[in-house]
């Protein structure tokens, strides 16, 4: 059985039952807004894409927008309906995209043996659907992502 579920006004996503819960969404139904408690990787990503920023934020050129820095691309991937990119200027919105797009692409089987899912999370989140098989100057940028988003984790966790 399909849920569907309200992140803010005018955007659903459709989980099983089991993501509903492994993405602990909370929806006010009188509000319809999203309360997302956002995992410790979530938070390190937020500071390494925005500094915790929140709002009409662009990067990479203005090909990237909203405090997770989500492209166009990405949130077609993660199959929320909305409109990119005001959708994502939202941090909940950001949030249940990011998971959307996590729940499609950092499957079990597509990280590489020895990766946390973290990294493997990290690593797609910012360099795409192929991140897990890059090499040679996208690796590296990768790979120094990953260090960034490691010594953010490192900063929550003390």
């Amino acid at each position: 059985m399909i849920a569907t579920f309200i992140a803010t006004a005018g955007l659903s996503v459709h989980l099983s039952p089991l993501e509903h819960a492994l993405f602990d969404v909370h929806v006010n139904v009188q509000t319809n807004q999203a309360s997302i408690e956002m995992t410790t990787l979530e938070r390190a990503i937020w500071q390494v894409e925005s500094g915790c920023g929140h709002g009409e934020i662009w990067g990479d050129n203005n090909t990237s927008a909203g405090p997770f820095q989500i492209s166009k691309l990405y949130f077609i991937d993660s199959r929320l309906d909305g409109k990119w990119p005001q959708a994502v200027f939202d941090v909940n919105t950001s949030v249940v995209c990011f998971r959307a797009y996590m729940a499609r692409y950092a499957k079990p089987y597509r990280i590489p043996t020895g990766m946390s899912r973290d990294e493997a999370m990290a690593r797609l989140h910012n360099g795409g659907p192929n991140a897990l098989r890059a090499t040679g100057n996208k690796k590296k940028n990768l790979d120094r992502y990953w260090s960034k988003v490691q010594k953010a984790i490192k900063e929550l966790t003390r």
